[in-house]
């Protein structure tokens, strides 16, 4: 029995160590996700923040920033009620682009021309996310039109996709689109109309309290929430770009010291749910305490997971500053350095440094870098040293540019032009270089050298 139990607690530690690198390899934003999903499935889990404390109900940021990565500028940059951007009418150079989108889906016979003045008033005053704060007698009163014609445009309109457009608010445009789903569900009215920042702060208990539902019901409506789209008119008639969210943040004090900063201060933060564990505490039937048993230990092996992972990846970025502070401080070249190297250097595994560093960014004073790309194949030299993977393509640049282009190197010969320099290469490891490098083939070059002759 005791041979038994012992197997079992290496198996168990072994499942979490492949956990744990999972959870290593995520960049921040996988990794918010990814803890979202648990939360929806582990009643153990409670979110204490999302990183930013004075968002309200009309902001309902965790879900919406799970879904949305902001510019590098503003990494942080959440919608706050009254920020540039938030209930500004829409930029002119877009408004031609929404005027169409709108006026496609109308019937435009069916408007008289006083309609069609309310539609152009709602139209220009649409905020960029593609809400109109505005009360119809109000909005009478600025059309001179009479607030049953403008109640009646503004009702039309409400229809129009993308779905919740026009709406007054965040909770109006959710709860159209719930309409627009044909969920005629009171409670999740309720929920969206009364609750959004119970739900952006993660009170999973105040809801179930409030609306008399099970967690497992209220995490239900969360995640069909979640699918739902906060802005309908986020990025309309705009080039679709590519941000990047740096997932480590380096900066200098004054004293020219660096400082590391996980970015993730816009991630939620989870630690265990102490109302869940009272019930555990006094819960009598054993198939109920078994599933808080494991979920509380899934809860924990998480958050302790979490911390760890921080505590790794800030440890790889100080050594990285250490070994490369020219490139970091001075804008100077990259040294050789493998990850082989950073292993053996802070005695973790090859596979720990790979993952750590895998599809994250690093941001420093001088822009913005892919941590893997700070590492890179070293090639010995004839006196024994490193040379890093670019040194070699740079080599090759420049015996490519130097070459008879009659007669262009092989990859063969740029193999043995780079032995003679003392450099041990095959010609596999070249044509890969030159691959990257952009460089045709020796015989397509030849092709383009005689075609640019005859052209000349």
């Amino acid at each position: 029995m005791k041979h038994k139990l012992t197997v079992e607690q290496r198996q168990l530690l072994s499942q979490n160590q492949i956990s744990s690198l999972e959870l290593l390899a995520l960049c921040n934003c996988e990794l918010n996700r990814y803890m979202e999903n648990e939360y929806m499935e582990n009643p153990l889990l409670e979110l204490t923040n999302t990183g930013a404390e004075s968002y309200g109900q009309e902001d309902y940021q965790a879900w919406y920033h799970s879904n949305n990565c902001e510019p590098l500028k503003n990494t942080a940059g959440f919608y706050e009620e009254g920020s540039e951007g938030s209930d500004q009418a829409l930029d002119t150079s877009n408004t031609k682009n929404i005027y169409t989108y709108v006026y496609e889906q109308l019937e435009l016979d069916r408007y008289s021309d006083k309609q069609l003045k309310v539609i152009d008033f709602l139209i220009q005053s649409l905020d960029r996310n593609g809400f109109i704060d505005l009360e119809i007698p109000e909005i009478a009163q600025l059309t001179g039109v009479d607030e049953q014609v403008t109640e009646s445009c503004l009702l039309d309109l409400k229809k129009l996709e993308p779905n919740g457009i026009f709406a007054k608010n965040l909770a109006e445009c959710l709860l159209i689109q719930i309409e627009t789903l044909g969920l005629d569900d009171e409670k999740l009215k309720y929920m969206i109309s009364h609750h959004l920042t119970d739900i952006s702060q993660g009170k999973i208990s105040s809801i179930t309290r409030a609306l008399d539902i099970s967690s497992a019901q209220a995490r239900r409506y969360v995640a069909l929430i979640s699918t739902l789209n906060p802005r309908p008119l986020q990025g309309f008639g705009e080039n679709e770009k590519q941000y990047i969210i740096p997932d480590v943040i380096v900066t200098m004090d004054p004293d020219g010291k660096w400082n590391i900063e996980i970015n993730d201060n816009w991630c939620g933060n989870y630690q265990l749910n102490d109302y869940y564990l009272q019930m555990m505490a006094e819960v009598k039937e054993p198939e109920l305490f078994e599933y808080f048993k494991k979920k509380l230990e899934r809860a924990r092996f998480l958050t302790h997971a979490v911390e760890q992972r921080r505590k790794t990846i800030i440890q790889i970025t100080n050594a990285i500053l250490e070994e490369q502070d020219g490139f970091f401080r001075y804008s100077g070249k990259l040294k050789p350095c493998t990850m082989t190297q950073m292993s053996e250097k802070l005695s973790v595994s090859t596979s720990t440094i790979s993952r750590a560093v895998k599809d994250k960014y690093l941001q420093f004073p001088a822009g913005c870098i892919l941590m893997k790309s700070l590492f890179s194949a070293s090639v010995p030299t004839g006196d024994g040293s490193l040379i890093n993977s670019e040194g070699v393509k740079q080599l090759i640049c420049e015996l490519v540019n130097e070459e008879n282009k009659e007669k262009p190197y092989s990859d063969s010969k740029l193999a043995e032009l780079l032995s003679k320099k003392g450099y041990s290469l095959s010609r596999r490891v070249i044509a890969k270089y030159r691959e990257e490098l952009g460089i045709s083939g020796s015989f397509e070059r030849k092709i383009k050298n005689d075609i640019n002759k005859r052209v000349n």
